[in-house]
């Protein structure tokens, strides 16, 4: 009985098929072009014939270039302007052209330069952009995935959780890192997740039930760069590290598209498990507060971490792809070992498809707004410190980032964005080292983006 499953497994796995749309990709960093990109929307296009030949080989190259030049006017530790670039490389291989085999093999890495304005400037959570991060070249991700029948793909290598987990399709045209990889688990999770700039060993099961309901289920290695102080990118600058031995992250995401159209709207129900230990942010080991004089300074300790999600994304008026859509994102996690317990988000969208000035179509203008609150355990530790001490200190709360953002299609495959950002109670009323116990002012940020997809 189990040769004759292993026979029906493998002959499903052989049997040609349709080639499989593009996962929904990350708003926070910009997603390669999939397998199927029209060549003229690219600024090099074919090539004389070359990315045609390629494709027909199952081979797909793609270099994406992402700079930026923002700076905040007002608020912030200080203001200034700073300059950040990102250079994507990828190449996904599909075995079926020449082997008829189903099966898919990606790599993609990035050189990091400049450095980024939360980091320079600002300290707020919910992080300016979605491309900043530690100035290094390092492999991203690098997996194989088999097809089993119309119905299985499993993914095994080292993979992003943001590529296809906790993603709003509606908020990919923003520039601020939360309207990606949201703050709550960008924030909460050890490294900040297997996401964008860290990914991990993992393995990834998607099931497609029908043509409207998708579940996902993946498990990741729990900590992408491993337990240490200081930057975690620093720990793994290379992404090569490959670690497998810090407990998981479990992923799992369910998605339904009424009708398989893009018209109807896109919504998502999911959760996420960790299996680390996680620090009291309170209290210590003896139940004191950890601002108290008697505290011993060692926080209690809590096995395991999960939060729960919802995300919605709908088009208005039958708009479909072009037109007015919203999204809208929920999702919340314990409040005695979490910085962030709850968050929020939400915005608008309208994707012109009438020719511009360039004498292009598909800018796209939107309006999007993200909140994250602070945990129960952190503002009761600020309480506890200002009682304790008998000085001013703030008391945290919530942190909200506003943003109105506008892509322009200069040309096949560039893009222009001017994008202004407003960032309410920067790190969610933290002291400005720089002035305490005075809270860091609300900023105001603007600046601009290009995206050239060669």
């Amino acid at each position: 009985m189990i040769k004759a499953a292993v026979a029906v497994i493998l002959i499903a796995a052989l049997r040609p098929t349709v080639p499989a749309a593009a996962d929904d990709a990350s708003a926070g960093t910009p997603a390669p072009p999939p397998p199927s990109a029209n060549p003229t929307k690219l600024l090099l296009g074919d090539i004389g014939g070359l990315r045609s030949g390629l494709t027909k080989l199952g081979l797909t190259p793609a270099i994406t270039e992402t700079d930026e030049v923002l700076g905040n006017v007002s608020g912030g530790l200080r203001q200034g302007l700073i300059h950040e670039g990102l250079t994507d490389f990828s190449l996904a291989y599909d075995f079926r052209p020449e082997f008829h085999w189903r099966g898919n093999f990606f790599v993609r890495a990035y050189q990091i330069h400049g450095k980024g304005l939360t980091a320079a400037n600002i300290d707020n959570l919910n992080t300016i952009s979605g491309i900043e991060a530690t100035a290094t070249t390092r492999l991203f991700e690098l997996w194989y995935e088999q097809h089993i029948g119309d119905w299985l793909r499993i993914r095994i290598g080292q993979q992003s959780a943001g590529q296809e987990f906790l993603i709003s399709t509606g908020a990919k045209p923003f520039i601020n890192s939360a309207f990606g990889w949201p703050t709550l688990p960008g924030v909460d999770l050890p490294s900040g997740g297997p996401n964008y700039p860290l990914a991990t060993p993992a393995v990834r099961f998607r099931i497609d039930a029908n043509e409207e309901l998708t579940f996902f289920a993946g498990i990741f290695n729990g900590n992408p760069a491993g337990p240490g102080i200081g930057d975690p990118q620093q720990r793994d600058a290379s992404g090569t590290s490959f670690r497998i031995n810090d407990g998981i992250s479990a992923f799992y995401e369910t998605r339904y598209n009424p009708g398989n159209s893009p018209r109807n709207g896109t919504y998502r129900v999911g959760t996420w498990y960790n299996s680390e230990r996680f620090a009291d942010l309170r209290l210590d080991t003896m139940g004191v507060s950890l601002a108290s004089p008697l505290s011993n300074g060692m926080p209690r300790l809590h096995n395991g971490d999960v939060s729960f999600y919802a995300i919605i994304d709908q088009p208005l008026f039958g708009g479909g792809p072009d037109g007015l859509a919203i999204f809208a994102r929920a999702m919340g996690a314990p409040g005695d070992r979490n910085l962030v317990g709850t968050y929020f988000d939400s915005g608008i969208t309208f994707k012109n498809p009438s020719k511009n000035l360039f004498d292009q179509t598909g800018d796209i203008i939107g309006f999007a707004a993200a909140y994250a609150r602070i945990g129960s355990a952190a503002r009761g530790l600020a309480a506890d410190t200002a009682a304790f001490t008998g000085q001013p200190y703030p008391q945290r709360s919530s942190e909200t980032a506003l943003e109105l953002t506008y892509q322009i299609q200069l040309i096949p495959g560039w893009q222009v964005q001017p994008d202004l950002q407003y960032i309410i109670n920067p790190g969610g009323g933290i002291a400005n080292p720089l002035m305490p116990p005075r809270r860091i002012k609300n900023a105001l940020i603007g600046g601009v983006r290009t995206i050239i997809n060669f």
